[in-house]
């Protein structure tokens, strides 16, 4: 299993107060009391392919996906993407270079992401395309974008103009249409009706496998979990996590296990969550 992230003994917490850490180091934190445990010296590979990441809600998904695409820094230990450490990458957000080598890396859509632009989106998904990383082109991929996720009714609106489902579809283009070497999304289609998320997934997947771009995403819908993944990342009921081919890892019984719940009731969470989220978003 080819892998295009790695783990080497990496801890990570959120503190729950803001106190004094020493070189970002746990260690220095005198009472254990005042951080969020989420991962303690955790040393994993994640797979080159398009990977699912699943399991109970506050257990560290975001956290992890954060992290593989250097947008947290571990505590201790370190993270490596296709073989660069991405403490390279901590000076991002104040020096524009720093944060295109990132972005070369990896691209990331947020949960409920969303910006203001003077461009309209056929703009600026011509902008992200001719600006990206692809190292050659091909001229159909905008338009296939285009048709895939339904963008028609909207190439001339402003993002901020856009319903949260429109939002999303959009997104998803620019992600694909920069170029970076891997792609990270984080609950990035809840807005989505059920036919344009299996068209979103769908198209991930084959471009995943034909361009050998790993995909790593989070979503409450597990039956998309299943259906477009080439390997699965499951946190079980411990919150230790196991990473595996989704052919192996995704069975009624593991998963209702890690769950604590029967697999009926965890479809119709996915129902529930997805209103919550878009009430949220509105």
């Amino acid at each position: 299993m080819e892998s295009a992230v790695r783990f080497e003994d990496v801890s990570f917490f959120y503190p729950k107060r803001e106190i004094e850490v020493v070189d970002s180091d746990i260690r220095a934190v005198e009472n254990p009391d005042e951080v969020t445990q989420v991962f303690a010296s955790v040393t994993t590979e994640l797979p080159a392919g398009m990977m699912a990441v699943i399991g109970q809600n506050g257990y560290g998904k975001s956290t992890l996906l954060l992290l593989a695409a250097g947008r947290l820094f571990p505590h201790e230990g370190r993270v490596t993407v296709f073989g660069t450490d991405t403490s390279a990458f901590r000076d991002a957000d104040r020096d524009p270079e720093v944060e295109q080598e990132r972005n070369r890396y990896a691209s990331f859509i947020y949960q409920n992401m969303e910006f203001e632009s003077d461009q309209s989106v056929g703009e600026l998904m011509e902008y992200v395309y001719n600006n990206g990383f692809h190292e050659s082109r091909d001229s159909r991929l905008p338009d296939e974008l285009t048709r895939v996720l339904e963008l028609h009714g909207f190439l001339t609106k402003r993002m901020q103009h856009l319903a949260k489902g429109q939002l999303q579809r959009a997104i998803i283009a620019f992600s694909v249409l920069y170029g970076s070497r891997m792609i990270v999304m984080d609950e990035p289609v809840f807005a989505l009706e059920e036919p344009q998320k299996d068209r979103a997934f769908g198209f991930l997947m084959e471009y995943s496998r034909v361009q050998n771009v790993p995909v790593y995403y989070s979503v409450h819908n597990l039956e998309l979990s299943q259906k477009y993944s080439d390997y699965l990342l499951l946190f079980e009921r411990d919150r230790s996590f196991v990473v595996g081919p989704t052919a192996e890892l995704f069975t009624r019984d593991r998963i209702e296990a890690a769950y604590q719940a029967p697999m009926d009731t965890l479809h119709r969470r996915d129902s529930l969550y997805r209103e919550v989220m878009i009430r949220a978003a509105e």
